[in-house]
């Protein structure tokens, strides 16, 4: 071998070594954190030989761990591995490069060693609740609580709106509650709160299959006694669905948490048939233009109308007779537009008669006699 070669091969080797040892230099200074007797080599605080050269410990788990940290023993809910001892199932005793002493990164990755089913979960939706994301321990205590699954909080609302004080506010001061909220599993009543593959982890596939596994029953209100109808047969019964209704999003109108208008509305809506016309009063309004109302003449807002005379203005702007009294907002069967085939005025209840031709109609309700509309020949009728 050349002299040359030879000094190359002699700096190479040296700077391997050199490169190997820092390496493991490296990886031996991730091993920062000790737990404070084996740092201090008080082996027998632990061990029966003061030396710690055999396993024997001085107690058995936990009353060992307890001798120094703080029994769980008083707690009403246990974690199972520390009623049983099992401090190591989750800690190194002597080291570990990871927060806590854990054997493992991250809190997710330990607790998903033993509840295997949620790893799966959250390995396979998009959604996941965001507290559930970042660490288990943001909603349970690894050791022990008061409350059922080591939650630090109660389950079914407490815990929730530690975060969610928008909700919390929501709830507790709106006109209008939700009785969902404060019936059975409250908040969990509708959301998962681990992960789903839905927005808001909603436990169905849209906010109207959610609602109607209540709302396909008679509700009786407690606060005035007035019976909620059956939702679920209603729609049944009207296929020609609103368009919130073919969306599966009942939310689009109804704030589920709570609301200070008619029937937990977004926003106003009049509750009889007759009222005076503010836009703003009309949750409609929210889709629909309000030109649809307000313009006087128009070719452009609505068909309900003669020729260009909108029909819609005269009904609701100068006679106040609100959307309610002809239309069904949810839902309708034999005729168009969603309208209603029976309506009322106070007491009075009433068929609206309503017959459709191709480029207009006519309706004989109480209120007036057959008249009939046209939007193309105004002035055959």
């Amino acid at each position: 071998m050349k002299k040359s070669h030879f000094t190359n091969f002699i700096f190479l080797s040296f700077f391997f070594i050199l490169f190997t040892d820092t390496l493991y230099a490296k990886e031996s200074a991730k091993k920062m954190i000790k737990h404070k007797p084996f740092a201090n080599k008080e082996c027998a605080s632990c061990h029966v030989d003061k030396k710690g050269k055999t396993a024997e410990l001085k107690d058995d788990m936990p009353g060992l761990c307890y001798s120094c940290h703080k029994s769980y023993d008083n707690n009403k809910f246990i974690h199972g591995p520390v009623g049983a001892g099992g401090c190591m199932l989750c800690h190194d005793p002597h080291e570990s490069e990871n927060p806590k002493l854990l054997v493992y990164k991250t809190i997710n990755e330990l607790c998903t060693t033993c509840h295997s089913e949620k790893g799966e979960m959250l390995a396979s939706v998009d959604n996941i609740h965001p507290p559930v994301k970042d660490s288990c321990i943001n909603c349970h205590d690894p050791h022990a609580e008061n409350n059922k699954f080591q939650l630090r909080g109660d389950r079914t609302q407490e815990l929730c709106l530690m975060c969610h004080i928008d909700k919390k506010e929501r709830i507790t001061n709106s006109k209008n509650k939700h009785g969902a909220i404060e019936m059975g599993d409250k908040c969990l009543n509708c959301h998962d709160p681990h992960a789903t593959g839905r927005p808001k982890m909603l436990k169905a596939e849209t906010p109207k299959d959610l609602c109607l596994q209540c709302h396909s029953n008679e509700w009786n209100r407690e606060e005035d006694g007035k019976v909620l109808m059956n939702m679920g047969q209603h729609l049944e019964d009207n296929p020609d669905w609103h368009g919130p209704i073919l969306w599966g999003d009942c939310a689009a109108c109804h704030n589920p948490h709570g609301s200070d208008n008619y029937r937990m509305l977004k926003m106003p809506f009049p509750e009889k048939s007759t009222a005076k016309f503010l836009p703003e009063g009309y949750v409609c309004f929210k889709c629909h233009e309000p030109q649809k109302i307000e313009d006087k003449f128009t070719t452009e807002f609505t068909n309900f109308r003669k020729g260009e005379r909108n029909l819609h203005f005269i009904h609701v702007k100068d006679k106040s007779i609100t959307c309610r009294a002809c239309h069904d907002y949810h839902g309708s069967k034999n005729l168009p537009h969603h309208l209603r085939e029976k309506s009322n005025f106070g007491s009075a209840n009433f068929s609206l008669r309503f017959l459709e031709k191709p480029t207009g109609g006519s309706c004989n309700p109480i209120c007036h006699e057959r008249r009939h509309y046209d939007r193309e020949t105004p002035n055959n009728q």
